[in-house]
């Protein structure tokens, strides 16, 4: 069997207590990645207005450029959702991790992913996940226990997933926590080289 090992995370840059200084809304939801079409973050775009049915003071951050910016851009101005969502571009990973830390959940409607990284800087930052059904993601959910799956690109499917999570929060963010401790760098390197051992 194929050991499965994560990417990394340093647990001592991404931690849960950076504070919340980029946080607009309540709940914020935050996605990271290159904005490419496989990303889908039409589907979080298209999600928001039934989120802020349940949630009216609902934000989402989306940090990353790509060739999808402009047309995300555009979506969003065209939904008049500008008050609600925020096309942030690139952002300097020293300060991503205060972008993580602000938000109250990481959300992804990826349709590809290998080994998304993400979601594992979420977690050491102590936030719970709410991610699209592929392999990767499931993995990801399964191990941590950190959060949920939603398999549907409905929007008021999604709405609810992300009531869901926040019913959990408490539960999650411990969760998640752990699984960011357990990834740590230093951890990994310390795998890493048992499994080379045994070649």
């Amino acid at each position: 069997s194929a050991d499965v090992l994560y990417n990394g995370v340093d647990t001592k840059l991404f931690n849960p207590n950076l504070g919340d200084p980029y946080k607009k809304g309540n709940p914020q939801l935050l996605f990271v990645s290159a904005l490419r079409k496989y990303k889908k973050v039409e589907i979080l775009i298209n999600s928001i207005p039934s989120i802020l049915k349940k949630f009216p003071d609902a934000h989402l951050q989306i940090v990353g450029d790509g060739e999808n910016f402009t047309t995300l851009e555009n979506m969003i101005q065209e939904k008049k959702l500008e008050d609600k969502i925020e096309l942030l571009g690139k952002i300097e990973h020293d300060d991503l991790r205060f972008y993580y830390s602000s938000c109250d959940l990481y959300i992804s409607a990826s349709t590809f992913e290998v080994c998304p990284v993400p979601p594992i800087e979420a977690m050491a930052c102590g936030k719970p996940l709410l991610l699209f059904g592929i392999e990767p993601h499931v993995e990801i959910i399964n191990a941590s226990k950190a959060g949920k799956i939603f398999s549907s690109t409905n929007p008021d499917d999604i709405s609810e997933l992300v009531s869901d999570v926040l019913r959990c929060k408490d539960t999650l963010e411990a969760s998640a926590r752990k699984f960011g401790e357990q990834h740590d760098w230093s951890l990994i390197g310390k795998q890493l080289s048992l499994i080379y051992e045994e070649f």
